[in-house]
């Protein structure tokens, strides 16, 4: 009895590594399509009916995510319900689980960015590649991301001196480089929960921009004395 049920679990395995394989550039896709549904029903304010069709269309996309996350679950088997196997399970997946609970709740709509970045996994083979993403694609998307996010919260509230998109992400670039010039705040409590991300977000991110040009200047001169080496010793 053990030798056909080891053999289907591992056939099972078998057939999910080959389905995480295939799935990683279409998760990419979906992950952008995610954040394209939100701009619209923030931007283009349509009726109702397309509006919910709208969010239809982004909780299919969220559950998806959701099943991903189950069945990488499941591909550890046993190994899942011990302690080292829990902790494995979140280090390595806990892009995905973030994208899953913490945009859940409204005041957190800027963190959908993590279900963008999540599509973007198959592309974070290596640190150098992580720190690209993180400067060249996080932060505009983080930028963007909070804009309409804080457009949402902010908009048609009586007081509220952020209406239409164009303040809106000139609050966001003002915040996330921490100048933030005061002409543009939010007034109502989700819209300063989503300053607080942004800003200790971009904390953040400016540091790893940084740390990425310290790197390649201490590597560039570095260079520049191994090939002075080589040429005196010549």
């Amino acid at each position: 009895m053990t030798k056909p049920e080891g053999g289907f679990v591992e056939k099972f395995r078998k057939q999910l590594d080959v389905f995480f394989e295939k799935v990683e550039y279409p998760y990419m896709i979906l992950g952008f399509a995610y954040l394209g549904i939100f701009s619209v029903q923030v931007l283009a304010q349509p009726p109702k009916q397309i509006y919910d069709a709208l969010e239809g269309a982004s909780d299919v996309i969220y559950w998806i995510f959701a099943i991903d996350v189950l069945l990488r679950a499941l591909y550890l088997g046993k190994g899942f319900f011990t302690f080292a196997g829990i902790i494995g399970f979140v280090k390595q997946n806990w892009l995905g689980l973030a994208s899953l609970l913490l945009p859940a709740f409204r005041a957190l709509r800027v963190l959908r960015v993590l279900i963008v970045l999540r599509g973007l996994k198959p592309f974070m083979a290596n640190r150098a590649s992580k720190v690209g993403l993180v400067v060249g694609v996080t932060l505009p998307i983080l930028v963007y991301t909070s804009a309409i996010s804080v457009l949402e919260a902010e908009r048609g509230v009586e007081g509220a001196n952020i209406q239409n998109f164009p303040d809106a992400l000139w609050w966001a670039l003002a915040s996330v480089t921490t100048v933030g010039y005061g002409d543009r705040f939010p007034v109502t409590e989700d819209g300063r929960y989503i300053a607080t991300i942004l800003m200790l977000v971009g904390i953040g991110l400016f540091s790893s921009l940084t740390a990425l040009l310290a790197a390649w200047v201490l590597g560039e001169n570095q260079k520049r004395e191994e090939e002075k080496k080589q040429a005196d010793a010549n």
